[in-house]
């Protein structure tokens, strides 16, 4: 079976969640009654792509990394090998998913900043 490449997308109603002082709202808890569905997501998906940034932004905003239980690539021009949880890559991304196999959903994580 070919790989799944999943989108999650958290937004408002001005187009990011962004705020002017860097800072952003992440995607798993809402204000109010409602599911939002990020925890059903989360949980369909065994592998993330991520750039250096979100990577690097994600260590701001959570004590845990939350991805330690999935395939994480993260991709970065002068991070180089392994990192606890997460492998670098230097490649061009298309070509990164077109080579890995079996059925994957893969989720190309991302940080609008």
């Amino acid at each position: 079976m070919k790989e799944h490449i999943a989108m999650y997308i958290a937004t408002s109603l001005d187009v990011s969640i962004a705020r002017e002082d860097g800072s952003i709202d992440c995607p798993g808890g809402t204000e109010g009654e409602g599911h939002n569905g990020y925890g059903d997501f989360h949980n369909s998906i065994d592998t993330v792509i991520m750039g250096n940034k979100t990577y690097q932004k994600i260590h701001t905003l959570e004590e845990e990394f939350p991805y330690q239980y999935k395939a994480c690539h993260v991709f970065s021009r002068s991070a180089k090998g392994k990192e606890e949880y997460v492998e670098f890559v230097k490649e061009d991304v298309g070509d990164f998913i077109g080579r890995l196999t079996g059925d994957s959903r893969i989720w190309l994580a991302g940080v609008q900043n």
